[in-house]
């Protein structure tokens, strides 16, 4: 039998995470069966237990790639030593990441993730593993910009953290919903926000917020 090289077995790998999404986005984890998924792949029943062995497992290896590119994105974006300019980055970086259609149908997948997560032990589990790691991070990067004088000390690192997780949350369920949701004046708003919020100046002080650069 001749060997399948390692490009090969990515490629099939990705077609059949590529199908699941398609068909997780369309009607849900529980509604959707391995026959689903194998239909919408174009490939055969071995061929996909072949690189996965249930539905579940595909859950887990699709929330797990999506966890492991936010923690990415939060970690790029907190690369540089400004705060204000970290901030920026962030938003900008999950708003052009929100305008892409394959990105808008995988963030479907992830509001089913959420929902199944409620019935669900092992996909909570998940999903906690997924908010922890970036909450860490940000938490770290606020605690670490409080340290050494660049926001005020008030702010409690961990409650702030997951502020900027919960305007994400909150407009991936908005967006969602309503195909009207407005990315960019999303991110401007969720932007001033932020820094309004963050800022170690007294309010009299303050520069006005400038929008993210397109």
């Amino acid at each position: 039998m001749p060997k399948v090289s390692a490009a090969h077995r990515d490629s099939r790998r990705r077609q059949i995470l590529d199908a699941a999404i398609e068909c997780f986005a369309r009607k849900g984890f529980q509604r959707t069966s391995m026959e689903d998924i194998i239909r919408e792949s174009k490939l055969s029943a071995g061929a996909i237990y072949l690189y996965f062995h249930s539905k579940n497992e595909i859950i887990e290896t699709l929330a797990d790639a999506r966890h492991q590119r936010e923690k990415r994105l939060i970690a790029e974006s907190f690369a540089g030593a400004g705060w204000t300019e970290s901030l920026r980055a962030l938003f900008t970086t999950f708003r052009d990441a929100l305008v892409e259609p394959a990105e808008k149908k995988e963030r479907r997948l992830g509001i089913h993730l959420w929902a199944e997560a409620l019935c669900n032990p092992k996909v909570l589990r998940l999903i906690r593993r997924g908010i922890n790691q970036p909450l860490e991070s940000l938490s770290r990067e606020i605690a670490k910009a409080q340290a050494d004088g660049r926001l005020q000390k008030t702010v409690d690192p961990d409650a702030a953290a997951r502020l900027l997780i919960a305007l994400f949350h909150g407009f991936i369920l908005q967006q969602a919903w309503d195909d009207r949701a407005d990315v960019r004046a999303f991110a401007n708003a969720a932007h001033a926000m932020a820094e309004a919020y963050f800022s170690a100046a007294p309010r009299s002080r303050r520069a006005p917020v400038r929008e993210l650069q397109a």
